[in-house]
């Protein structure tokens, strides 16, 4: 296996690595190396890994990182969060370190839309919000 790596600096200075498996096409982006004592699916193919008692975001694991980087025909891809599986524990830390350096500097929470209504609904504590992969 044979990874690419590349350091970034991010907006507040603070410095990323990421790493990338073309064979797997597993992006992982690391923001701190720590073990991490928590780990959620944020989406079937976005892995958050961070330190429960800290609340600090340890790596993103982004599982065929080609296939969530394709546009559509519409537009910005978004993903549904799995907010369903998480306790609300877990769901209330989550979407505060989505909304914080250095995850909203890849990840970005939108509005929910259902599927039988056109309305926008933007996202509270009882509705899935979604995400999307901001490129850099």
């Amino acid at each position: 296996m044979k990874l690419e790596k590349q350091e970034l600096t991010l907006k507040t200075g603070q410095k990323v690595l990421y790493e990338y498996d073309p064979d797997g096409d597993l992006l992982e982006i690391i923001f701190q190396q720590a073990e991490a004592t928590s780990a959620v699916e944020l989406t079937e193919s976005i892995i958050l890994r961070f330190n429960w008692d800290t609340n600090q975001p340890l790596s993103l694991s982004f599982i065929s990182i080609s296939h969530l980087m394709q546009p559509s025909e519409y537009g910005e891809v978004h993903f549904q969060l799995l907010t369903d599986e998480w306790p609300v524990e877990t769901k209330d830390k989550i979407l505060m370190m989505l909304r914080q350096s250095p995850l909203n500097e890849f990840l970005a929470i939108s509005s929910y839309t259902t599927a039988h209504t056109h309305q926008i609904i933007p996202p509270d504590n009882d509705q899935s919000p979604q995400l999307s992969v901001l490129v850099a």
